[in-house]
């Protein structure tokens, strides 16, 4: 099964996504919406982040959101961890907001990038002083 946005080592699936189209609030959404099946299939959620970039960054610069999880049954992980897999972009499919509501949230995501831009511009301008 080809997984462009996903990992499988051993019992474990890591499935990526990008910060430029979706927010951790989608994906942990996505995840609420498969945790009944996740059990029968004897898969467990152990944890999303974002991956931490060293040094100085541009204001807005896309980033992975990362989701793990882990077989914890008997026999082989594959197919439960493929099946994993699907599961979670079904998942943000039928999480997504409308268009009208996503249109809202990157605008106000947008002012929010502003608004820290001009706060560091102030704060470089004052140590200028």
């Amino acid at each position: 099964m080809q997984m462009p946005y996903g990992d499988i080592e051993g019992n474990t699936i890591t499935i990526k996504f990008s910060t430029a189209d979706f927010s951790m609030a989608t994906v942990i959404a996505a995840i609420c919406e498969h945790l009944d099946v996740l059990e029968e299939l004897c898969v467990s959620f152990v944890g999303a982040g974002t991956e931490i970039v060293e040094g100085p960054t541009p204001v807005f610069r896309p980033t992975n959101i990362e989701a793990k999880f882990e077989y914890t049954g008997q026999g082989d992980a594959k197919s439960s961890l493929e099946r994993t897999y699907l599961l979670m972009w079904k998942g943000v499919i039928s999480t997504f907001p409308n268009e009208q509501e996503w249109a809202q949230a990157k605008s106000e995501f947008g002012n929010f990038i502003m608004a820290q831009a001009d706060l560091l511009r102030a704060r470089t301008e004052n140590s200028k002083s």
